[in-house]
């Protein structure tokens, strides 16, 4: 009999720890409850959830006509929702790092396969990390995510959120996560609930299997050389576009469905209790609006009507009163210093400042709007745009009411602009017939393109600055050539990414003389050891308390 009890309890032995655990997190919680009931503060978590080309306005949460969001509509009404929030791009790499930064794309210089941000640059989440929150991403590699201070990734495949959400139940320590959902993605295949649903099955032909089957559909595929997987020519009838639509609000009703799992559990374990949930998209997605479908990346067709910049923004915020809804202008970069606030920590950590403001003053009625402009930006052809086209970029500004676009062309640069009040579909242009009212919009878009300059200077510089540091370090007395030419690689791989920009910072002054001189004191170090090294030596400085002075080194 006791060896059978002693067989039972060992085979069970995992899940009594489990529970045991588990009953541990909950009395420590209720503790941590009473203990703010008491006047004590304890941190909250950040859960950001973005989705992938989710268009507000096929989200019945904001007005849509048919019920794709049934669930977002009821947790709307515990959070602040904004009817008009923006990303800073057209594709997934620039406009999510821009919310990660808080900096526009001209300034973080991240678009894709051809850019990198170095581990010594610093960024908003590694200013979360001195505060103790654990930073989670759903992908961490790679130069689109990599150097921004991601620590770990988010939970486990296939599902990683769920499996997340589980993991943490039992962990009170704050944490920032990042979850991606590419349900609304290309190819369009929704789950066959939501096929029935929204009647997105009653149509089988050439083109809508290639919606259901590929990831990029190109408009012209004649007109470039690709080596990708693509959909190759497909032409579209009037049916097709409406069985198209039909099955992106049947993946978008596939999110809503998602995501009532997700948070319900959340609730369930009291992990909503001490997170801030923020859901919105990287970008929105063109369903033949201005002809086609899909976006940058999936088209090769880059534009930056309000189809393809225009995001959903809800934020629940614990044990709150802050909710309701909002139409102020609000963007990408606003998240982290809205963040920021929440947590009560100092957005002046994060040199140089970050360029979006938090949205809680809207929020509190202390004002009405943070902002006059959104501005957004895209290479054409996304993140396989090819590096002799990376800089090409359409730009954009918009007000409450107008619009303007300066698109590349061969003839020079096209500009459209658009009366938002008359035309918010964007379908007239009327920049010729009224260049004057477009005035505030086109000096609006020169201070920024300043702004980004030199905060893109400083953000770089300072990165690059901190790369010399290391480069002494590894020289002097180490003699660790290897990680000193190492660093100096990482200089050069800073100048190629953001030398990628049509406004190179490095090209104007006084920012351009700053650069050189850090790009000499590397070499020089570089070349001072390399020296130093054929003749056996060491280096060496006599000036230790300023090893950066190069006049002050010799070898022996």
């Amino acid at each position: 009999m006791a060896k059978l009890v002693k067989a039972v309890i060992d085979k069970n032995m995992n899940n009594v720890c489990k529970l045991i655990l588990r009953l541990c997190a909950y009395c420590l919680a209720a503790a941590l409850t009473a203990a703010n009931a008491s006047g004590i503060q304890q941190p909250l978590s950040v859960l950001l959830i973005t989705v992938d080309n989710l268009r507000p306005d096929r989200m019945s949460v904001y007005g849509y006509e048919k019920n794709t969001t049934p669930y977002l509509t009821e947790l709307a009404k515990e959070s602040v929702v904004f009817d008009r929030a923006f990303s800073t791009s057209a594709w997934t790499s620039p406009g999510m790092v821009s919310i990660f930064t808080g900096y526009y794309p001209p300034v973080h210089g991240q678009h894709g396969r051809f850019s990198y941000y170095d581990d010594e640059i610093s960024s908003a989440l590694k200013v979360l990390a001195t505060h103790g929150y654990e930073i989670i991403g759903q992908a961490i590699r790679g130069p689109s995510h990599q150097g921004f201070g991601f620590q770990k990734i988010l939970g486990k495949r296939p599902n990683r959120l769920e499996s997340f959400i589980e993991e943490r139940v039992d962990i009170l320590e704050p944490f920032f996560a990042w979850a991606h959902i590419t349900d609304v993605h290309l190819p369009y295949d929704p789950s066959e609930h939501n096929l029935k649903r929204f009647s997105a099955a009653n149509r089988d032909t050439a083109a809508i299997r290639a919606v259901r089957e590929h990831r990029v559909i190109l408009r012209y595929p004649e007109r470039v050389d690709v080596e990708f997987k693509h959909a190759g020519k497909i032409k579209f009838d009037q049916d097709d576009i409406t069985a198209v639509r039909a099955l992106y609000d049947a993946e978008v009703a596939d999110v809503d469905d998602r995501l009532k799992k997700h948070l319900e559990r959340m609730r369930e374990t009291g992990l909503l209790d001490r997170t801030i949930v923020i859901i919105s998209a990287d970008h929105g997605e063109e369903l033949f609006d201005h002809g086609w479908l899909g976006h940058a990346s999936t088209g090769y067709d880059a534009k930056l009507y309000d189809e393809l910049i225009h995001i959903p923004l809800i934020i629940r915020i614990p044990d709150s009163d802050m909710r309701g809804r909002f139409h102020a202008l609000v963007q990408g970069v606003d998240f982290m210093p809205t963040i920021f606030e929440l947590l009560d920590i100092n957005t002046e950590e994060v040199i140089p400042g970050m360029q979006g403001k938090s949205v809680l003053p809207i929020v509190r009625g202390e004002t009405e709007t943070i902002r006059e402009y959104v501005f957004s930006q895209t290479t054409l052809k996304g993140w396989t745009t090819p590096r002799e086209e990376m800089r090409e970029r359409i730009i954009s500004v918009r007000s409450e009411d107008k619009k303007l676009i300066k698109i590349p062309s061969k003839g020079g640069t096209r500009i459209e602009a658009y009366d938002l009040r008359l035309d918010p579909d964007e379908k007239e242009n009327i920049y010729s017939r009224d260049v004057t009212q477009f005035g505030p919009l086109e000096e609006a878009l020169d201070e920024w393109i300043v702004d980004n300059r030199a905060r893109a200077a400083s953000l770089v510089t300072q990165g690059a600055r901190k790369r010399i540091s290391d480069i002494a370090d590894s020289v002097l007395d180490k003699k660790d050539l290897n990680q000193a030419v190492s660093s100096w690689v990482a200089i050069q791989t800073m100048e190629d990414t953001w030398g990628l920009e049509p406004d190179q910072f490095f090209e104007t002054e006084p920012h351009a003389s700053h650069w050189q001189e850090i790009k000499r004191i590397a070499a020089g170090m570089i070349g001072a050891a390399m020296t130093c090294e054929s003749k056996g030596s060491e280096l060496w400085t006599s000036n230790p308390s300023e090893p950066m002075h190069l006049e002050d080194w010799s070898c022996y």
